[in-house]
C-alpha cells in the first residue's frame, strides 16, 4: 500500500508462522494473505470505503473475492458481524452508503468488514479514534471476545494511551519512526523510562486542567429553534432542537456516534436544509436560504470538518487551500489574499516552509491547522468545530485545543464545539448540550455534566470514559 517513491530498504516478515519474507528483495503474494490472514482496520474509516457503493455491497465484494461465502449467505453474515458492533438498525445500514452514516458509524463498518474472514493476525490503526467512550468501550469489548475465539493476535496502533492501557499486553513507544521504549504496558506506562513517553503521560493531564475563559451574557448571536431533519418517514435524525449560542460564547454538542451531531452542523453551515423548525443568525432566519443569500452567511459561519485531511484538496498548497473561501466570495485582490492567508498560516502555527507543501506531505495536525485556518481567514462570528481533535494525539490535542483557546480570546469569535469527548469538553466549554438520537437529553453548564447527572445518557458515557 505503500506510495511509489516509498523503498523498503531492509528488514524481514514472517506473518502467523507461515510466510516469510525479505521485504527489500521478493515480494509477497498479498492476495494469498490479505484478509484471510492478515486484516486492517484503516484509521480514516470513511476514506477506507467506497462512496459509490453501500455498505452490503461491501460485504459482498471481500466475501465474494475470497469465496468466504455464497450470494445467500452474505446479509445473514454481514447482519451478524453489525450486530456484534452495536449497530441496531441494520438493515438501514446495509443498504446505506458511506457518506449517509457518521465517521463512527464507518468506523464500526470497517472492524466488521475487516473480520468477516476470520484473520489470525489483525492489525488496528487507530480503530476507536472517531469513536464516543461509550462505542469505544463497546468496540474494545467485542474486540477482546472477538480476539478470544479467533484466537486472534491484534498489533493496536494508537495515541490514546488509555486504551492502550486497557486492551495491551505489551507497549512499543514509537518517536519519529523509532522504538523510544518497549516493555510491559502497566511498567511502561507507569514508571516511563524515557522523556517522550513522559511527555506522552503528562499531554494527557493537561488536556484535564480547565481553561480560564469567562462566560458571555451578550445576546443570542444564533439561535436554533424546533429544528428537525428526516431523510425519509422511517428515519428522524433531529428532532425538536432548541439551543442559543451567544457572542463570545463556547458551547459544546456532546453525544454518541450516529446521534445526528455532524447533521447539526451540516443544517447550520447549509451543506444540508431542515426538515422543520427554525435557525435564527441575529435574529435573521437562515434555514432555508441558498445562492448569493446563503453565500453571504458563510462569511460569518464557519466550519472545521471532523476529518480535516479529507476536506482539503490534495492538489493545493496549504496556502492556496486558505485562500479557498476569498477566492470563493470574489474578496480581495490577488496579492491581498495571499498575504491574509499566510498571516492566518502563522497565527495557527504553519511556517513558511511548510506553507507551500500540499496534504499528502504534512500531518495530521498539520492538516488540521490548516482547515482552522482556512476557516477563520473570513473573520467568522461563529466557528463550529466538527470532532476537531478526536483523530489527533494527546500532545496536538492539547496544542490544538490552546491554539483555538488563543484565537477565540484574540478575535472574539463564538465556537460550537461538536465532540464525543467529555474530557475536552468539561474544560473547554461553558455550556454543554448532551444528544440522544437526535435529541438534547440535557443542557447546562459545563460543571454540571457529571456522574451524578440525573440524565441517563450523560451518566453512561461519563462511566464508560472511567472504565477505559
Amino acid at each position: 500500500l505503500r506510495p511509489p517513491s516509498a523503498k523498503v530498504i531492509s528488514g524481514n516478515i514472517e506473518i502467523a508462522g507461515q510466510f516469510h519474507a525479505d521485504l527489500s528483495r521478493h515480494a509477497i503474494q498479498w492476495n494469498k494473505i490479505r484478509g484471510t490472514v492478515l486484516s486492517m482496520i484503516f484509521q480514516d474509516a470513511q476514506l477506507a470505503l467506497n462512496p459509490m457503493m453501500t455498505v452490503r455491497e461491501h460485504f459482498r465484494d471481500v466475501l465474494l473475492f475470497h469465496k468466504a461465502a455464497s450470494e445467500q449467505e452474505i446479509t445473514p453474515l454481514a447482519s451478524e458481524l453489525l450486530r456484534l458492533l452495536n449497530f441496531t438498525d441494520i438493515d438501514r445500514v446495509l443498504a446505506s452508503y458511506p457518506f449517509q452514516l457518521s465517521g463512527g458509524m464507518c468506523q464500526r463498518v470497517c472492524i466488521a468488514l475487516s473480520l468477516c474472514l476470520k484473520p489470525s493476525v489483525l492489525i488496528a490503526d487507530e480503530p476507536t479514534s472517531a469513536l464516543d467512550s461509550v462505542s469505544q468501550k463497546e468496540v474494545l469489548d467485542v474486540l477482546k471476545n472477538v480476539q478470544n475465539e479467533l484466537a486472534l493476535s491484534v498489533l493496536f496502533i494508537t495515541h490514546d494511551i488509555a486504551v492502550a492501557n486497557s486492551v495491551s499486553e505489551r507497549v512499543i513507544v514509537l518517536n519519529k519512526g523509532i522504538v523510544a521504549e518497549r516493555g510491559v504496558t502497566r511498567e511502561v506506562l507507569s514508571a516511563p523510562q524515557t522523556s517522550y513517553t513522559r511527555k506522552l503521560l503528562e499531554a494527557r493531564e493537561s488536556i484535564n486542567e480547565p481553561f480560564d475563559i469567562p462566560p458571555s451574557n451578550s445576546e443570542p448571536v444564533l439561535e436554533i429553534i424546533g429544528l428537525g431533519k428526516c431523510y425519509s418517514k422511517s428515519q428522524n435524525v433531529l428532532s425538536d432542537l432548541t439551543l442559543s449560542l451567544r457572542e463570545r460564547e463556547i458551547v459544546g454538542v456532546l453525544g454518541q456516534s450516529g446521534c445526528g451531531k455532524s447533521t447539526l452542523a451540516k443544517c447550520l453551515t447549509g451543506v444540508e436544509r431542515p426538515t422543520s423548525g427554525t435557525i435564527l443568525f441575529r435574529g435573521k432566519d437562515i434555514s432555508m436560504l441558498y445562492g448569493k443569500a446563503r453565500r453571504e452567511i458563510c462569511r460569518h459561519i464557519q466550519i472545521v470538518f471532523q476529518d480535516a485531511r479529507a476536506s482539503l484538496n490534495p492538489r493545493y498548497t496549504a496556502l492556496q487551500l486558505v485562500q479557498e473561501p476569498m477566492n470563493y466570495l470574489h474578496i480581495g485582490l490577488s496579492s491581498e489574499r495571499r498575504e491574509k492567508a499566510r498571516f492566518y498560516l502563522n497565527q495557527v502555527g504553519i511556517d513558511n516552509n511548510a506553507q507551500n507543501r500540499r496534504p499528502p506531505r504534512l500531518s495530521t495536525g498539520q492538516c488540521q491547522r490548516i482547515a482552522i485556518a482556512r476557516a477563520l481567514i473570513l473573520e467568522p462570528d461563529i466557528l463550529i468545530c466538527d470532532e476537531a481533535v478526536s483523530a489527533l494525539d494527546m500532545q496536538v490535542q492539547a496544542q490544538i485545543l490552546s491554539l483555538l483557546r488563543q484565537l477565540h480570546e484574540q478575535f472574539r469569535f463564538s465556537i460550537l464545539m461538536i465532540s464525543h469527548d467529555i474530557r475536552v469538553m468539561r474544560i473547554f466549554c461553558h455550556k454543554i448540550a448532551v444528544m440522544k438520537d437526535g435529541c438534547f437529553s440535557e443542557v447546562g453548564s459545563a460543571d454540571m455534566i457529571t456522574a451524578d447527572s440525573p440524565n441517563p445518557s450523560t451518566r453512561l458515557l461519563l462511566a464508560c470514559e472511567l472504565s477505559i
